[in-house]
């Protein structure tokens, strides 16, 4: 498969190109950032041909797929060109920075048939593996609420755009897109409805655009509630850049879950009592190499374009509730 890659600078783009580059038969064929050093060291001594434009890249390079490092609100563009080329595209979080952009992003999809698919390592994960594993099974029952929390360590000198809401798509839509899309693998609802709120300023009052930390409920259509907060508030200190909490509340039991700063998760049901999963399980499917093959294939992805725009939708709906002083929103 050709591969383009579309900056180099953002995000997640360097794990995201190691991952696919293991994949047989890629071929890197472009590669747009203007950063001569940027591309030096990232792209680790690959011979890559540099275009000025996207355009250019698409025209001359042919790619089949585009590797996504911008910033939030370049990704229109990206999303629309690649459309109208029929090339597929494995995108950083988060989609978009607000809904005008989603609706044209899901207009100019759904009219190519391209496919998108998300960064979403949380699905790689072991511990969610594990804990999707005994609900699936049926061990807690029918779901009745998730707590999720994603507290985030900002960097010493955070990229200015994070502080410009035209383009930075906001914390909770960043840091908790993650949790969002993790409550709809494990549970199979949809969102229907938040409200979220912003708490007032307690750290960084250097950045008084930067909203620290948000909270949000939303209900969903099994009837089931879930309550997510993102925030800014792990010390720059701590040796850790996420220590993400998931707890579970079901008609048979409960699940507790730690995960990147230590993975840990315990399960308390009817039919076990306690136990501490083993985290030893992998999903072959959610490997950049089965990405590869199932669009070579015509297969659906792992992480769908249909999981891509639902998860941007309700994480939209609540930074609006957020703006809108903690209104609640249908989905």
């Amino acid at each position: 498969m050709r591969v383009g890659i579309m900056g180099l600078r953002e995000g997640h783009i360097q794990g995201m190109l190691a991952a696919v580059m293991q994949a047989p038969g890629v071929e890197l064929v472009g590669v747009v950032e203007p950063d001569v050093e940027i591309c030096q060291r990232v792209l680790d001594g690959r011979k890559v041909r540099r275009f000025p434009t996207l355009g250019d890249m698409i025209a001359t390079a042919r790619p089949e797929l585009i590797l996504e490092g911008l910033k939030h609100n370049d990704k229109l563009e990206l999303v629309e060109k690649a459309a109208a080329a029929g090339i597929h595209l494995l995108l950083d979080k988060p989609l978009c920075s607000n809904e005008e952009q989603w609706l044209r992003m899901k207009k100019a999809v759904d009219t190519s048939g391209i496919k998108i698919s998300m960064w979403f390592t949380a699905r790689n994960h072991k511990p969610f593996i594990a804990l999707r594993e005994r609900i699936l099974a049926g061990e807690l029952g029918d779901l009745v609420s998730f707590v999720s929390t994603h507290p985030h360590r900002l960097r010493a000198e955070p990229p200015w755009w994070y502080m410009d809401p035209t383009i930075y798509a906001g914390t909770f839509h960043d840091l908790a897109g993650h949790g969002v899309d993790m409550i709809r693998w494990l549970s199979g609802a949809e969102y229907t409805g938040v409200h979220a709120v912003a708490s007032t300023k307690k750290r960084y009052h250097e950045h008084p655009t930067l909203t620290e930390h948000v909270q949000a409920s939303f209900t969903l259509s099994d009837g089931a509630g879930a309550v997510l907060t993102a925030d800014w508030l792990t010390p720059p200190t701590s040796p850790y850049w996420a220590d993400t909490r998931f707890i579970v509340m079901g008609s048979k039991g409960s699940a507790h879950l730690r995960s990147y700063a230590q993975d840990h998760v315990l399960v308390f049901s009817d039919s076990r009592g306690s136990t501490e999963l083993p985290l030893d399980t992998v999903l072959p499917e959610a490997s950049a190499i089965e990405m590869i093959a199932a669009l070579e294939s015509g297969r659906e992805l792992f992480v769908s374009t249909e999981d891509v725009f639902s998860v941007a939708k309700a994480c939209l709906a609540a930074e609006k509730s957020v703006r809108d002083g903690g209104s609640f929103i249908h989905i």
